[in-house]
C-alpha cells in the first residue's frame, strides 16, 4: 500500500485495487477542529455534523465518487451483513438502517460505500470479474463472529469466484497496542495461536488485522490477494485517528470503494 495525494486529501491505496477507485482516509485535509482535526468522516462522535458531512463530500470528491449515492454501514458490532439494492441507496448517510449492518456488499455501479473506523480493522474487497465490491468494518465482536468470512460467503453466494476476491485490510490498531482483558483474550487464544500475547496480570495483546488475514484465507481467498496494512493507526496517531491513542475523544477514518 501507499499514500498518495488527491487534491487537499491522502489516501491508502492498492495495486492490488487498481481496477477500482478506493481508499482509506487520513487525518489532514478536512475542515474539522479539536479532537476532530480535521478530516473525521464520523457522525456520532461528537464533532459538528455539518463538519463530517462536508469532509465526507471532501473525500468524494478527491476520490471522484458519486456522493449522492453513497452508503454507510451503520456499525453496532455485529457481524451483519447486507447485500446492497437501489432500496438501500443512501442508508447510513441521509437515511437510518435501522438495524446493525456493519458490512455491505454491492454491485451497482456508481454507488460507493463506506466503512469506517478508529482502531478497529476496515476492509475493502473487490471481484474485478463479477464486478462486486464490499467494505467491512471489524471490531473485536465482529472479527470474533468471523464477519469477513461472512462477507465472502455472501459474494460467493451472489456469483463471485473466491479466486477472483481481491481484500485490503487497512489501518487498524497493532498488536503492538491493543490490550484486552482476559475474556476476550482467551476468546481468540484458541483458535488463533500466533496472533495472541498473553501479558502479565491477565491481559492479552491481540492482533485483529492478521486475524482477519487467517479468516480471509480460511474463507478460500488466496494468500496473494490479501494486502494486510502495517500501519498501527495508535502508533501513527498523527496521521491516523486512535480511540485508544486519543483515550476515546476521536474522529473516524474512511475506506471507501466504488464500481464505475
Amino acid at each position: 500500500m501507499e499514500i498518495v495525494k488527491k487534491g487537499d486529501v491522502k489516501f491508502l491505496v492498492s495495486e492490488k485495487l487498481k481496477g477500482v477507485k478506493h481508499g482509506f482516509s487520513l487525518r489532514t485535509g478536512g475542515v474539522s477542529g479539536g479532537d476532530f482535526d480535521s478530516l473525521n468522516v464520523g457522525l456520532r462522535r461528537g464533532d459538528n455534523p455539518f463538519s463530517a458531512i462536508r469532509n465526507i463530500e471532501i473525500c468524494m470528491d478527491a476520490l471522484d465518487m458519486e456522493k449522492k449515492n453513497l452508503t454507510l454501514t451503520y456499525q453496532l458490532h455485529t457481524a451483519n451483513v447486507r447485500f446492497l439494492t437501489q432500496e438501500d441507496v443512501g442508508k447510513g448517510l441521509i437515511r437510518e438502517w435501522g438495524a446493525g449492518v456493519d458490512a455491505v456488499v454491492t454491485d451497482m455501479p456508481r454507488v460507493p460505500i463506506m466503512t469506517y473506523c478508529a482502531d478497529c480493522v476496515p476492509t475493502l474487497l473487490y471481484d474485478g470479474v463479477r464486478k462486486m465490491i464490499g467494505a467491512v468494518h471489524g471490531g473485536w465482536r465482529g472479527t470474533k463472529e468471523n464477519i469477513v468470512s461472512n462477507v465472502v460467503k455472501l459474494m460467493c453466494e451472489k456469483g463471485c469466484e473466491k479466486e477472483n476476491i481481491v481484500a485490503l485490510i487497512g489501518p487498524a490498531i497493532g498488536m503492538c497496542c491493543y490490550e484486552v482483558s482476559g475474556d476476550v483474550g482467551e476468546a481468540f487464544e484458541a483458535e488463533y495461536p500466533d496472533c495472541v500475547k498473553k501479558m502479565p496480570m491477565g491481559k492479552y495483546m491481540v492482533d485483529l488485522k492478521k486475524i482477519t488475514r487467517c479468516q480471509l484465507q480460511a474463507a478460500g481467498l488466496s494468500e496473494y490477494n490479501i494486502e494486510n496494512s502495517l500501519i498501527c493507526t495508535a502508533c501513527e496517531n498523527d496521521k491516523f485517528f486512535s480511540h485508544r491513542a486519543q483515550k476515546g475523544r476521536s474522529g473516524l477514518l474512511g475506506g471507501f470503494i466504488q464500481l464505475d
